[in-house]
């Protein structure tokens, strides 16, 4: 850093950004551009920071800058950078050395963090999810999740609200920070990397031994589909923690339908609560054995639920009954 470690702009220093004064925490130098340091983002054990660059491009760009020392968890997060070569992932735009670590600018997914989402929704400031937008936008993610598995064969290991990015245009979720990331190859010599969320970790992620990367993402992605339809947290709140010894003899009493917490869902016809449910419920089994056991199955059902959505709606239950009720009473009477 330039000449500061604080994680509070400093709002006597100022960056225009887009025809706006923006203050930022620091400047650093990656190569051959200056990037200025807006905010901290994703875990507050990781240096990673919002970045500005504003002599890229007309009006300038952002990017995610990330400072790393050298251990065994940034020789892992190189390996899985190597493999990250499609476009719906971040990819390196600079990097270089330095004494004992590196730093690395990647690009960035413009919009907001889930995070910051979920704040927002909890305050009151934006309305609930539409649970047709929560099915479609993990439905997305999902989908990215099985292409990382699949192609480059790399597990992210630390999927949560702050490490996905709700872009503002087309919205979709993306993800942005690959620090506990490992690639297949080396499952099990993974480390770490530094730190995950233990609400989004998968329970066999926060217990020693090799992990299986897919269904590990899959739980993680499977507590965003519930906190999206809900604003609660599954498992009482307790989430991935609930796998914990002390928590597991509670826990599988704890974890109601999103159908029953959702006022939204409530409203839905029952095919479609029961489609939610099932596809939620099973991303959410504490036991790796009983989720989805390859991406197919996973995919299908999260695809059957949303198409569900736009085909033309069945009347939900209260609508139905009155409907046969109305129309017991207009139909002709046989003997009159």
């Amino acid at each position: 850093m330039a000449d500061s470690e604080s994680t509070t702009a400093d709002p006597s220093r100022t960056v225009n950004v887009r025809g706006r004064a923006r203050a930022y925490l620091d400047r650093l130098r990656i190569r051959r551009r200056e990037y200025f340091l807006l905010e901290s983002i994703g875990s507050p054990f990781r240096e990673r920071y919002l970045a500005f660059d504003p002599y890229q491009g007309p009006g300038g760009d952002f990017f995610l800058v990330q400072r790393w020392t050298k251990s065994s968890a940034s020789d892992q997060f190189l390996r899985v950078l190597r493999k990250l070569k499609d476009d719906a992932f971040p990819r390196v735009c600079e990097w270089q050395p330095r004494d004992n670590g590196f730093d690395v600018a990647l690009t960035w997914a413009e919009g907001i963090s889930l995070a910051e989402y979920f704040e927002h929704l909890r305050a009151g400031r934006r309305p609930s999810v539409d649970p047709s937008q929560a099915v479609r936008l993990i439905h997305g993610l999902a989908q990215g999740v099985c292409k990382l598995h699949h192609r480059p064969q790399v597990a992210h290991g630390d999927i949560q609200p702050a490490n996905v990015v709700i872009t503002s245009h087309t919205s979709r979720l993306v993800l942005i920070d690959f620090g506990s990331a490992w690639t297949m190859q080396t499952t099990a010599f993974r480390v770490d990397g530094d730190g995950h969320h233990r609400c989004y970790a998968a329970p066999e992620l926060q217990r020693p031994g090799v992990a299986d990367g897919f269904l590990a993402d899959q739980f993680s992605v499977s507590v965003l589909l519930y906190e999206l339809l809900t604003q609660q947290l599954p498992y009482g709140g307790l989430g991935g923690k609930a796998g914990r010894p002390e928590f597991c003899g509670k826990a599988a009493d704890a974890l109601s339908p999103p159908s029953h917490s959702s006022a939204l869902c409530k409203n839905l016809p029952q095919s479609l609560r029961d489609g939610i449910d099932r596809v939620t419920l099973r991303g959410l089994a504490l036991d790796p054995a009983q989720r989805y056991p390859d991406r197919h199955p996973w995919l299908d059902d999260l695809f059957e639920v949303s198409a569900r959505f736009r085909l033309s709606p069945e009347l939900p239950p209260i609508e139905s009954a009155l409907t046969r009720v109305i129309q017991w009473f207009v139909q002709p009477r046989r003997g009159k």
